[in-house]
C-alpha cells in the first residue's frame, strides 16, 4: 500500500517537472514571437508612415490630434472657489495674466467653457494623499471639451485670523473639512476648540477676514492672507508635507502643445471576461505606460463602468495614433480628452 502511494507520488512529481519544461519551452518561444512582432511592427511603420501623411486619408481624430497651439500668457478663465483658493493658485501657474469669473460648482467651470464665457477652465483633478476629485471625473462624461494642460499646486495649510492674536484663545477654525483632516496633528493638540466646515478655504478665509473676530480662524493659503488682509498665526500646519493638488486645464477647442507627452481617454469596455484585460494588453504591447486608471459607474448601463486612463504618449508617435483610432473604432464608447504637458513651477 505505502509503495503504491510513493509511486503515485514519483509520478505526480515526474507531470509536474514535464509541464514544467514545457511552460519554458512556450515562455521562450513566445519570447521570439514577441520580438519579431516588435521587429515586423517596426519595419511596418517605416513602409507605410510616410505615404499616409501624405494621402489625404485623415479621421476626425487624426485632425483633433493635430491640432497645436501654446497656452496664451493672458486669458478669461472659470474657476471653482472664490479668490485664494488652490484653483486660483493654479490658474496664476498657468498664465501670467488670467481674468478669473469664479463658480460655486464645479460644473458651472464645465459650462462656462463650452458655452464661450470663458477661453478656459481650471479644475482640480486628483490629489497625492486623497486621490481622485470624483466630482469631476464624473463631469467629464456629460461635457464637450479639451485637456490641454496640467499643473501641480503644493498644499500648504495656515491658520489665519483677522487681526493678530493667541492660538490659546480662538474658539472656533474655519475651513474646508478635507484641510481640517490634513491638519489633525495640530488640532488635537486643542480638543476644546470647535471646528466648522466651510465650501473651501478661501471661503472660510474671506468669512473669518470679515468678522474682525480675534477668537476664530482659518486654514487657507497663504495668498488668502495676503488678499484678505489677514494675520498669519502659524504656517505650513499640514500634517504631511509634500502633500499637492493636480489640476487640468480646459478648452472648448483642441490644441495641444509640442511638448505633449500625456493623453487622457475615457472608454467603456464589453461587459464579459477578459474585456479589460485585452484592452490593458494593447497598451503593453505597443510600449505605453498607463499612469492612472479610474473607473467611475455608467449610468446608462446599471452596474457597468467607464474607465478613465491617463496614459505616457504623444499624439505624433505613429503607434499611439494608429492605437487610438483602433479604439475609437472598436469599443462602444470611446472620448478623447485631451493630449498635455505639465506646466511645472517651483514649489519654492
Amino acid at each position: 500500500m505505502r509503495h503504491n502511494q510513493l509511486d503515485q507520488i514519483r509520478n505526480l512529481q515526474l507531470q509536474i517537472a514535464a509541464m514544467e519544461q514545457e511552460i519554458e519551452h512556450l515562455y521562450a518561444e513566445r519570447k521570439n514571437l514577441v520580438r519579431e512582432s516588435e521587429s515586423r511592427m517596426q519595419d511596418l511603420l517605416q513602409t507605410i508612415e510616410e505615404p499616409m501623411a501624405g494621402s489625404g486619408h485623415t479621421s476626425e481624430l487624426d485632425e483633433i490630434l493635430s491640432t497645436r497651439a501654446e497656452l496664451p500668457d493672458k486669458a478669461r478663465v472659470a474657476c471653482q472657489g472664490v479668490e485664494g483658493s488652490f484653483s486660483h493658485q493654479a490658474a496664476d501657474q498657468f498664465f501670467a495674466e488670467a481674468e478669473i469669473q469664479f463658480f460655486e460648482q464645479f460644473e458651472e467651470v464645465f459650462q462656462a467653457v463650452e458655452n464661450g464665457g470663458v477661453e478656459y477652465g481650471i479644475l482640480p483633478i486628483e490629489n497625492s494623499t486623497a486621490g481622485s476629485v470624483i466630482q469631476v471625473y464624473d463631469l467629464m462624461r456629460k461635457h464637450s471639451f479639451y485637456i490641454i494642460k496640467d499643473t501641480k499646486v503644493l498644499v500648504r495649510h495656515n491658520l489665519l485670523t483677522a487681526m493678530e492674536c493667541h492660538l490659546e484663545d480662538l474658539t472656533d477654525i474655519y475651513s474646508h473639512p478635507q484641510a481640517l483632516s490634513q491638519c489633525q496633528e495640530l488640532l488635537e493638540q486643542y480638543p476644546n476648540i470647535q471646528l466648522h466646515e466651510y465650501s473651501n478655504t478661501a471661503a472660510a478665509a474671506k468669512f473669518v477676514a470679515e468678522q474682525r473676530n480675534t477668537r476664530i480662524a482659518a486654514i487657507a493659503s497663504a495668498k488668502c492672507a495676503e488678499l484678505y488682509d489677514m494675520h498669519l498665526l502659524q504656517k505650513d500646519i499640514q500634517d504631511v508635507s509634500g502633500n499637492a493638488t493636480r489640476f487640468i486645464c480646459i478648452s472648448k477647442t483642441p490644441g495641444f502643445s509640442a511638448g505633449a507627452n500625456k493623453i487622457s481617454l475615457c472608454l467603456t469596455v464589453p461587459h464579459k471576461p477578459g474585456s479589460l484585460y485585452h484592452l490593458l494588453h494593447k497598451f503593453a504591447l505597443n510600449n505605453l505606460n498607463l499612469c492612472k486608471l479610474e473607473s467611475r459607474p455608467y449610468p446608462k448601463k446599471k452596474f457597468e463602468y467607464l474607465f478613465y486612463l491617463d496614459v505616457e504618449g504623444r499624439c505624433d508617435d505613429f503607434q499611439v495614433r494608429w492605437l487610438l483610432n483602433d479604439l475609437n473604432n472598436q469599443l462602444g464608447y470611446f472620448k478623447f480628452l485631451g493630449s498635455y504637458d505639465e506646466k511645472v513651477v517651483s514649489e519654492a
